[in-house]
């Protein structure tokens, strides 16, 4: 029994190079989906500002606050242009500012003694990207590692959808702010590429049919039963939360039915 768990792009890798005359496309890919719709989440957006007042206040440590506000975008009807949504993250600080300014006692008395900015707020989107077909991974051609097995080649990018939705937190974050009293608000597109952030999903994913799936309700290889994936490989969809607990969920439940399994000597649920 063999439990696949190295991390997304890593599992995808594992069974892309388990090849075999039975399995020529990599362990379990009778469907040809092995390696497909990958997705994750797009941490590109960002907004910034200040806010004139509790001077008086000061903190222990660089983010003395950080708040999880979720999801409000098409919950219940759809109401954009755009599908899914985003989370947003949140942080509130005060840099150090440092008078280097002066001699001798002065400057000592200066540096001793930092002031404080303004109280400044991070914002920061998690937003879910919709899996794609054409999102995937394969084996490269031409590039191997140092013991000569192939590397991935990524072919994943963004698509209109999460542009709109950057727009789309810009706006609501900005009104946000604006209205609570905040002021030099800036916002901030990284356009950093996918896999310059983190919690990659998908390649390996679940479902009832072996036809559009690799991997049943159990985590369990359709075409192989005695192989099991439960990182973030399995996942159909990103959500807009950190998925690290579900991992975590999924492999001890998927563990359970395994255990469940040999001690009947059968894969029936």
């Amino acid at each position: 029994m063999i439990f696949v768990n190295a991390g997304t792009m890593n599992s995808n890798l594992i069974l892309l190079n388990s090849i075999s005359d039975r399995f020529p496309g990599g362990l379990g890919n009778d469907n040809g989906l092995l390696g497909k719709f990958v997705a994750f989440h797009n941490y590109r957006a960002n907004v910034t500002a200040e806010y004139d007042g509790f001077t008086d206040s000061t903190t222990d440590g660089q983010t003395p606050t950080n708040a999880y506000m979720p999801r409000f975008r098409n919950l219940h009807r759809q109401e954009t242009d755009f599908l899914r949504g985003y989370a947003i993250s949140i942080s509130g600080w005060r840099d150090t500012v440092r008078n280097e300014k002066g001699v001798g006692t002065a400057l000592k008395e200066n540096l001793l003694h930092p002031g404080l900015s303004p109280w400044k707020i991070g914002a920061g989107m998690m937003g879910e990207t919709i899996p794609r077909r054409e999102n995937h991974v394969s084996l490269d051609p031409e590039k191997k590692d140092e013991w000569g097995i192939p590397l991935l080649r990524f072919n994943i990018g963004y698509t209109d959808n999460e542009e709109k939705m950057i727009h789309d937190f810009f706006t609501e974050m900005t009104e946000m702010l604006t209205k609570a009293g905040f002021t030099n608000i800036q916002t901030k597109d990284s356009g950093q590429a996918p896999g310059l952030d983190i919690h990659e999903m998908g390649g390996i994913r679940m479902g009832k049919d072996p036809a559009t799936s690799l991997l049943n309700k159990w985590n369990q290889m359709h075409a192989c039963k005695n192989v099991f994936v439960t990182d973030g490989a399995c996942m159909t969809s990103t959500s807009t939360q950190n998925p690290s607990l579900t991992y975590m969920a999924l492999t001890a439940r998927a563990v359970n039915y395994a255990v469940n399994a040999l001690t009947r000597k059968s894969w029936d649920s």
